[in-house]
């Protein structure tokens, strides 16, 4: 499949992207998607998402509305023959910069008619526009590019198309950890339209108004915390009260969870100027959290530290043998794409990018062996049936695994408690400031 039919869905591709997809679900603790889009309603659309993950967040935005959708990334990892022919079968268009050359721009006018070609046909665009990723919870000066290419494209198609710009915010609890929470949260459209007539006599003041309005509204809708000397104790407090004010698992409470967190986040970084006094004090509790919690995610120290959970971790433990067979048939492939990302990738928003990437290629290697022994080993129906049940066992084991590390947490949570009484009264102090600062925001 090449850029001449890249909006069209593939036997192979269909199967990849599937085989993918479950991949991806599978490695999260937890994977919700809030607010999708009504895909028989939807008018064509791009999705800009905000950039902290690498390669993990065009996933996280393309599995979540369960359809492919069509990417651009700029053109210089094109330039060898065999990549851009993958990138292609992956739907990746080039975009042209004026740093690849002057000459070079004129290619964007084919990529424009694909793009045309793509929305007309009702598959979305994804673009993000902070152009790189940055492993904080910020939004970042957005790049122009998605204004020009939105633009370009409305123009390339005698602007009938109606672009609709889509913010969509990404969280991840961690990002080097696939046993994380993800959260995918898609805003309100608007339409291009209203820009097209400033564009026309004044491109430039048209690109910065439209980068501006969706500047604004992501910001509104991710986790935006703007200190950076108390970045960490911010992020920490915002994220134990949401936590703790909106315990469960459902979407509509990690909705109203994820919300808690946002407006907090916003609350202070107004609190930082405007209430410093406050401000310091939930700065310092969530400092003592940090420092006597010893790294415990926050979704364990927002919830009520409890003895059972002592309990519930030797259950865990006594299930642990039902995981020994796939741990013996999965684990090396596992463990070996650990292993080499900590050794060898430095940047750590893109380990998990790479992993993912060596699990696909790995996995399925191995599942390709799998098939060809049992198919020669034993009848056909025979050989399916083991081979899933092989598949149930990696499942099971990843899944017992995740339970041994999830209630180890909750059971160490119980422990420093025990350890450390005094963080209760820091946690409650911590929790009635915000309490208060969210209280006086609201009646302002």
């Amino acid at each position: 499949m090449g850029k001449k039919n890249i909006e069209k869905n593939t036997l192979p591709y269909w199967l990849l992207y599937n085989y993918s997809i479950k991949l991806h679900d599978l490695f999260y603790r937890e994977v919700y998607y809030i607010n999708k889009p009504n895909k028989s309603n939807a008018k064509p659309h791009i999705l800009t998402p905000n950039h902290q993950n690498a390669l993990m967040d065009a996933m996280a935005v393309g599995y979540a509305l369960k359809q492919p959708l069509v990417f651009l990334a700029r053109s210089d990892i094109f330039k060898k023959k065999a990549i851009a022919s993958i990138l292609y079968f992956l739907k990746i268009l080039p975009i042209y910069r004026i740093r690849d050359g002057f000459d070079s721009l004129k290619n964007n006018q084919e990529t424009f008619e694909h793009t045309v070609r793509v929305l007309n046909n009702k598959r979305a665009l994804v673009i993000l526009p902070e152009g790189n990723h940055f492993g904080a919870k910020r939004l970042r000066t957005l790049k122009k590019g998605f204004a020009r290419i939105a633009f370009s494209s409305e123009i390339a198609g005698n602007e009938k198309i109606d672009l609709q710009i889509v913010p969509v915010a990404i969280d991840y609890s961690k990002y080097d950890s696939f046993f994380s929470r993800l959260t995918v949260v898609f805003g309100e459209p608007f339409p291009l339209k209203p820009y097209m007539e400033s564009y026309k006599e004044k491109p430039q003041i048209a690109i910065n108004e439209i980068t501006k309005e969706l500047s604004d509204r992501l910001k509104s809708h991710i986790i935006h915390i703007e200190t950076e000397d108390f970045y960490n104790e911010s992020l920490l407090a915002a994220e134990v009260y949401a936590e703790t004010k909106e315990p469960g698992f459902t979407n509509s409470v990690q909705a109203r969870r994820f919300n808690k967190q946002k407006t907090t986040a916003q609350a202070l970084n107004s609190a930082e100027t405007h209430n410093p006094e406050k401000w310091n004090e939930i700065i310092q509790n969530a400092g003592i959290l940090k420092k006597k919690t010893k790294g415990l995610p926050h979704e364990i120290i927002g919830s009520k530290p409890c003895s059972k959970n002592i309990f519930y971790f030797i259950l865990s433990l006594l299930i642990s043998p039902l995981a020994i067979p796939g741990l013996v048939i999965f684990g090396p492939f596992w463990y070996l794409p650990v292993w080499f990302v900590n050794k060898k990738i430095k940047d750590v928003q893109f380990r998990t990018s790479v992993r993912y990437g060596m699990y696909i290629f790995l996995f399925l290697i191995e599942f390709i062996g799998i098939l060809i022994y049992l198919f020669t080993s034993y009848t056909p129906g025979l050989a399916m049936m083991i081979f899933f049940t092989t598949v149930i066992t990696g499942v099971l084991s990843i899944k017992i695994f995740q339970l041994n590390y999830w209630y180890f947490l909750k059971a160490k949570w119980f422990k420093r408690i025990k350890q450390y009484p005094e963080l209760k009264d820091v946690k409650a102090n911590m929790i009635e400031n915000i309490d208060n600062l969210l209280d006086s925001s609201n009646n302002e």
